[in-house]
């Protein structure tokens, strides 16, 4: 039996950015661009490389997501190019 209701975002984003941080309480994001150009970003480093934007391919689904006790921070979703649908909890 479930003791929590969990709330759901949904969001098509046009032509700018969304940050998802920490405070956000997000622990999922799914993301599928569906026209133009969009990219995603993360902000974890690992030894001397940095995180860069990766390319989304047109409605191929990406799938970002946190350890059960952590939520997503610093994660940039670039469409200033195009169409991204956005699915998170």
């Amino acid at each position: 039996m479930f003791d929590k209701a969990q709330g759901i975002f949904t969001y098509t984003l046009t032509g700018g950015t969304l940050t998802i941080n920490a405070a956000d309480g997000v622990t999922a994001v799914a993301m599928k661009l569906t026209g133009g150009a969009g990219t995603y970003k993360g902000n974890k480093k690992i030894g001397s490389l940095d995180s860069i934007a990766t390319a989304l391919a047109i409605d191929k689904a990406v799938t970002v997501s946190a350890e059960q006790t952590k939520y997503i921070d610093s994660f940039i979703i670039d469409a200033t190019a195009g169409v991204v649908e956005i699915i998170a909890r």
